[in-house]
């Protein structure tokens, strides 16, 4: 994308051998950058100019990476700017703590060329994607109903496009992002909801992911069992999705952030990030709930083979030793059972 070589990059960090490498690695690529040697320095540069991306170094005299990065996340001009820390400690702790500060990703030095600019380009494109949606309610409002058509269908491609950087995926995700929209919509019809709130879950169920922007991909296709702290980290996509997606007017993001936020409660109160119990999870979350479990028993992933449908509906309604029927709003679980065949026409309709 043209606009990607118009973005403007700012570095900081107090070691002047980092702020070098990272410049001239930027500049090859086309980027404008700007370069500040401590956190103070950096709040200055930003008030005048806001950047599109911003590196910053963790470990810095006077005030530190955590510092400077919870005072541009509290600032509503900044909230949305995307960080990546540069930190010298690979620990999990320590990645933990960056993105509680409101990182949106993270590198560990000495910094390897390829993934700085995998990461650089995906969080520009998830600014791209903020900075769209911030417009889109002017733009609509702007332009005639002739054109309401077809910025809607822009939007909502935009929208897919972004989900599957976020998964990391191409085609496979493509498929999936078609089936949970269907899925939900299906449920939300027979739950009784109005047409046009069956449409927005429809496009706003895919982004239940997006957080995963900043998960580590070792940790996401990792084949063996998560520690602890890995599992933490994974935990953390809900949170990183709900403020991505925080802010914007539209009814279809708000929709879109409870999700992201909700899909992993369970309905018996021992799911994530904030145990939420029964129907104090928003019913899209409990609807997201049972939608993103069918797909992924479904759906080859790097620990496990793809299920049959028949043995999909068996562990949701029954259980297995992950997946308990508790885990789910009783009203959807039952749903579920009743129009079942129907969640294994739309995949064989859209399978990978």
């Amino acid at each position: 994308m043209n606009e990607e070589k118009k973005s403007k990059i700012l570095i900081v960090d107090d070691d002047e051998n980092v702020r070098k490498v990272i410049s001239r690695l930027l500049k090859n690529y086309g980027y404008d950058f700007d370069l500040a040697k401590n956190g103070a320095e950096a709040l200055e540069k930003i008030k005048v100019s806001l950047p599109d991306l911003i590196f910053l170094d963790l470990m810095m005299p006077r005030m530190d990476g955590y510092e400077v990065c919870k005072r541009l996340k509290k600032d509503l001009l900044t909230e949305h700017l995307p960080v990546i820390i540069l930190t010298g400690s690979g620990d999990t702790e320590s990645k933990i703590r960056c993105l509680e500060a409101g990182a949106n990703d993270f590198l560990t030095k000495p910094i390897e060329h390829t993934e700085l600019m995998v990461r650089t380009k995906n969080l520009l494109k998830v600014k791209e994607f903020a900075d769209f949606l911030k417009d889109y309610s002017k733009l609509l409002e702007s332009e005639v109903k002739e054109r309401t058509a077809q910025l809607r269908k822009s939007y909502i491609d935009t929208i897919h496009r972004l989900t599957i950087v976020a998964e990391y995926k191409d085609q496979e995700t493509a498929n999936h992002i078609r089936r949970v929209g269907f899925y939900s919509a299906l449920i939300a019809k027979h739950l009784g909801w109005d047409e046009e709130d069956v449409e927005t879950i429809s496009y706003a169920s895919p982004m239940h992911d997006i957080g995963k922007i900043s998960i580590p991909s070792e940790i996401l296709f990792k084949t063996t069992e998560l520690t602890a702290e890995e599992f933490a980290l994974i935990k953390r996509h809900t949170i990183i999705g709900g403020k991505i997606l925080h802010g914007s007017e539209s009814k279809m993001l708000q929709m879109a952030e409870r999700i992201a936020l909700t899909h992993h409660e369970q309905w018996d109160g021992k799911g994530y990030p904030k145990k939420l119990r029964g129907k104090s999870i928003p019913t899209e979350g409990r609807i997201m709930k049972i939608v993103d479990q069918y797909d992924a028993l479904r759906s080859k992933r790097p620990y496990k083979p793809p299920f049959e449908h028949e043995i999909v509906v068996k562990i949701i309604t029954q259980g297995d030793k992950r997946t308990m029927p508790a885990h789910f709003d009783p009203t959807i679980l039952k749903i579920f059972k009743d129009i079942h065949k129907q969640f294994k026409e739309i995949y064989e309709i859209y399978k990978d």
